[in-house]
């Protein structure tokens, strides 16, 4: 092979090198800082799994803690179960705020 057809096979692999780094699936971002966060999550978590009033999918939204601030993010079948599932995590002992980003869909 001469020069030039070598430099055109390593700019081929090198692109397509490069490629395959650009299509790789992002990391998850841990949705938990500190162990007082983890303890407030599962907290949170375990009251709203307990409400027997909730929804399957009410059930089953993300709770995100940071700093004792609460994100709730999912999916509510009413405005109803979505203001009780916010109402269900502010009264976990330790939240310091609720920020209720869940979706309402029948």
């Amino acid at each position: 092979m001469n020069r030039r057809a070598l430099g055109c096979l390593a700019a081929l692999i090198t692109g397509q090198a490069m490629a395959l780094q650009a299509i790789e699936p992002p990391q998850p971002v841990s949705q938990v800082h500190s162990s007082a966060d983890a303890q407030l999550q599962a907290a949170v978590r375990k009251a709203i799994e307990n409400d027997a009033s909730l929804s399957d999918a009410g059930h089953h939204v993300t709770v995100i803690v940071v700093d004792s601030a609460v994100v709730l993010r999912g999916v509510a079948k009413d405005d109803k179960e979505k203001l009780r599932i916010e109402t269900v995590a502010r009264q976990a002992g330790g939240v310091k705020e609720v920020t209720n980003e869940l979706d309402v869909k029948p």
